[in-house]
């Protein structure tokens, strides 16, 4: 029996196609955008456990590339790591209304993010599907990332759900491979009305 649904934020809550900033921060510090759109396959992870935080990942990633000066500017890569979380901020507002019109029918609602806490301390109150759900389990304050194991269990007992019994939407596949080998329903987001036959299909499944 289901009896939870569970999302992603990035590119699923999230306005798809939002985080890249690359131009912009070219404009900023003369470095080639190239260099900033990297950031995620070096840096991005151990951002969302929590371990660095945003001004610390753009400098070690300039040092790394030897842009040392670029880096030094301690006010300019804090101006550079807010424009990477606001270009975050916005969402869906249909996914939005979807996901509260399924907890109003009973459903339990969770998070499971991979979420640095700088974005979190800047917009988690504004986000209403992180304020309104029955447990949001982010990256950064249990120190887990998707796809490890761990995280999804601590979503499971944040939300007092059994695997069999959740459907879990991430744009990610490795994430939701990871979801679907410890039993939880797991679908690639590719859209609010792929996703809405996706959970429409399995609740006809259990009538």
């Amino acid at each position: 029996m289901i009896t939870t649904i569970i999302f992603d934020y990035g590119n699923v809550i999230s306005l798809t196609n939002t985080g890249d900033c690359s131009a912009q921060m070219q404009k900023m510090t003369g470095v080639p955008a190239a260099v900033f759109q990297s950031v995620y396959d070096r840096f991005r992870f151990e951002f969302d456990r929590g371990t660095i935080n945003g001004a610390e990942m753009y400098k070690q990633l300039l040092i790394d590339d030897g842009y040392t000066e670029v880096a030094q500017d301690t006010e300019l890569m804090k101006k550079i790591a807010l424009l990477d979380l606001e270009s975050w901020k916005d969402f869906h507002k249909d996914v939005t209304k979807w996901a509260l019109d399924i907890k109003k029918q009973g459903y339990k609602l969770g998070i499971l993010s991979n979420m640095p806490y700088e974005f979190l301390d800047l917009y988690e109150k504004s986000i209403p599907l992180f304020t309104k759900a029955d447990y949001a389990c982010f990256s950064c304050r249990v120190k887990l990332i998707k796809p490890e194991k761990e995280i999804y269990y601590n979503c499971l007992n944040g939300l007092h759900s059994k695997p069999e019994e959740c459907v879990f939407f991430d744009d990610l596949q490795e994430n939701i491979d990871a979801a679907n080998e410890i039993g939880i329903n797991g679908f690639v987001w590719t859209g609010l009305e792929q996703a809405k036959k996706d959970w429409d299909s399995i609740i006809k499944k259990q009538l």
